[in-house]
Formats: structure tokens, C-alpha cells, sequence
């Protein structure tokens, strides 16, 4: 088994590969990711996967770029930039985002309770604001 860098590492060369087989083989069935700010839980395999594919197709060019990676004990921290034009629809917590083919860049820090090779639960933090903001959509609520 691969130690737990190493299998935050393949996970996200997974998302960046569109593997949406590893994404939810790296998901321990219970386990549950909650959006810090939003309050979104994600459930299990199934929900990682729904995420991804919906993220996906909003911004099929998206990648994610390891920034950095610290782990002690089972708990990983990986700070993140993720990078993409979105040009399908994409789906948040509030509601659907129609296309508006603008570029996104967002800062963002996962913390993963790794065990047994799975994630067993997950805090994700995002800068909500800023991609609202990217999109033009703060724009639309001032005016």
C-alpha cells in the first residue's frame, strides 16, 4: 500500500486524468467531505465522483496543480490551485451557473483523514468570493 502523499498524489493525477473509477476507488463507502462555508456534504464514492464529473463538464479543461502537501499521522493538508474556462454549466451549492466561457483560478486546501488506503472523511475550503467574482456573477448582483 502507498503511503498516504503518495496516494493524494495519484488521487489528484487521477481528478487531472478524468479517472473517475480511481476517484471513487480512493473513497471509503461512509465516508463524507463537507464544503466548509457552503455546508455541502459530499457522500462516499458516488458523491466524489458527482462532483468531479459535474466540475468536469462546466470546465473541461480544468487541472489541478498541487501547491503543497503536508501529512501527519492519517491527516493529509494539500493546498491546491485549481485552473479552468468554463464553458458548460456549472452546478453549486446556491444554483446552476450558466456557461460564460471566462477563465477561473482558485486557491483552495483539502484536509483527507486517510486510512486503509481510502479517505475516510475530508474538510474542503474554497474561496467561494473569488470564483463567483471571476465569473462576473458579483458584477450581475451590484447592478
Amino acid at each position: 500500500m502507498a503511503d498516504n502523499e503518495t496516494f493524494v498524489r495519484d488521487l489528484f493525477r487521477a481528478w487531472n486524468n478524468r479517472d473517475y473509477d480511481s476517484i471513487a476507488g480512493s473513497v471509503a463507502p461512509d465516508c463524507t467531505l463537507v464544503e466548509e462555508g457552503s455546508g455541502r456534504k459530499l457522500q462516499g464514492p458516488e458523491g466524489f465522483t458527482k462532483l468531479a464529473k459535474a466540475m468536469f463538464d462546466a470546465m473541461p479543461d480544468g487541472q489541478f496543480t498541487l501547491d503543497r502537501l503536508t501529512s501527519q499521522g492519517d491527516t493529509i493538508v494539500v493546498e491546491y490551485t485549481g485552473r479552468g474556462t468554463q464553458t458548460g454549466d456549472l452546478v453549486l451549492h446556491a444554483g446552476t451557473v450558466p456557461a460564460t466561457g471566462r477563465n477561473v483560478t482558485v486557491h483552495a486546501c483539502d484536509i483527507y483523514e486517510v486510512k486503509n488506503g481510502k479517505i475516510q472523511e475530508g474538510r474542503a475550503y474554497l474561496d467561494t468570493g473569488a470564483i463567483m467574482s471571476q465569473l462576473g456573477l458579483t458584477e450581475k448582483m451590484r447592478g
